[in-house]
């Protein structure tokens, strides 16, 4: 099935020169993911042609560095 909404999504964000990554974690969809300024965006392109966003909102400042980084992933994994 061809995903004619990714094309749409992919040409917004090149057009507003939003840079963007792609993410393939699932069969049935591709993400996009984008970051404006205080917002990151997850869009699911699924492939019946849907879409669906997450947002993400915050001040981008920096939170630590690497102890930081560890404590939160201790603090926030499953295992």
């Amino acid at each position: 099935m061809e995903i004619k909404s990714i094309y749409n999504v992919l040409r917004i964000l090149e057009d507003r020169k939003i840079s963007f990554a792609l993410n393939r974690s699932r069969p049935d969809s591709i993400r996009v993911d984008a970051t404006l300024y205080g917002i990151r965006l997850e869009i699911e392109c699924f492939d019946d042609n849907h879409i669906e966003v997450a947002t993400f909102r915050g001040s981008e400042d920096i939170d630590g560095g690497f102890d930081f980084l560890l404590q939160t992933i201790n603090e926030n994994s499953l295992d």
